[in-house]
């Protein structure tokens, strides 16, 4: 009689626990359908945000809201600054791109501190903002990773403000766009860079924007600046590829980055360039004397 009443009262935990079992997805699956880009955003994880101020992005925004300054053209690629101290800059650019609205925005800047193990890496995770999180174009960037043009590294972009911190524009002005982050070594060479640029252009169409996020002359002076800005922007006119590879950070901190983006904008007939802004931290302070960063605001028709 004890059994047969001990048997009554663990048939329903039995059951109760066999049913947690079959219905309770295993977070392995969840990881893996996350990582295929199939799941909502929110079920995957995000990188936090670090490189944001309130003020200096508000700042940019109210002055980029005030001059509402739009592009000449639908434009195909743009270079922009990663540094935030010009955020008005950034901010000009974004909210022009907000009147076109692309579906996707493929993300180049340098990789600062050479970390990972690879020449261009990535990340499926989405990225925390104070606007919602934005989501990776996943299919694009598994596909890169795929035929070995990148490999995926979710320590590495998060602490590298080339990319990251870029971010809160892209959701704040364009809040359902995509985004393809690769953070480029400075050891790429050009034959690396004419790889990746080919098989990029398989992704670029008139919903898809190419941005390299590159600040310019380091630890020189204002006018020291000005005058390496010349060259380089001779250079950029020019599509010179061998030469921009061949530049140090006297003129700027990622020609890979630049040169994928040239060869990009080559390949899809869309060389016409506009100069938006070109400025440096000195002037930007009002002094001449300190070592300054010089910045570039372009687009690409």
């Amino acid at each position: 009689m004890h059994k047969k009443l001990l048997l009554l009262l663990f048939i329903p935990l039995i059951v109760g626990i066999l049913w947690l079992v079959v219905n309770k997805t295993p977070r392995d699956a969840t990881e893996t359908k996350n990582t295929l880009g199939t799941s909502n955003v929110f079920d995957r994880p995000a990188h936090p945000l670090v490189f944001f101020d309130k003020d200096t992005f508000y700042a940019g925004v109210e002055k980029a809201k005030s001059e509402d300054r739009e592009f000449a053209d639908h434009i195909s690629g743009g270079i922009i600054p990663h540094d935030l101290l010009p955020c008005y800059i950034i901010a000009d650019f974004f909210s022009r791109l907000s009147k076109q609205k692309p579906r996707t925005i493929v993300l180049l800047g340098p990789n600062h501190y050479e970390r990972g193990d690879y020449t261009v890496l990535s990340s499926l995770y989405g990225w925390e903002t104070p606007f919602g999180i934005i989501e990776p174009n996943g299919q694009v960037i598994q596909e890169l990773v795929k035929i070995k043009l990148a490999q995926i590294d979710e320590d590495v972009l998060s602490k590298d403000q080339a990319v990251a911190g870029i971010m809160p524009f892209i959701k704040y002005y364009l809040p359902n766009t995509k985004v393809v982050p690769l953070l480029l070594s400075g050891f790429m060479t050009e034959v690396d860079t004419q790889i990746l640029s080919s098989s990029l252009k398989n992704y670029l169409n008139k919903d898809t924007v190419i941005i390299a996020t590159v600040d310019f002359s380091h630890y020189l002076t204002s006018q020291q600046a000005q005058e390496k800005d010349k060259t380089t922007l001779e250079l950029l006119k020019n599509f010179d590829y061998r030469q921009l590879l061949s530049l140090n950070n006297d003129y700027l901190d990622s020609p890979s980055s630049i040169v994928v983006l040239l060869m990009a904008m080559q390949t899809l007939g869309a060389a016409k360039m506009e100069l938006l802004y070109h400025t440096n931290s000195g002037e930007i302070q009002k002094n001449n004397s300190i070592e300054a960063t010089s910045y570039f605001s372009i687009a690409y028709y």
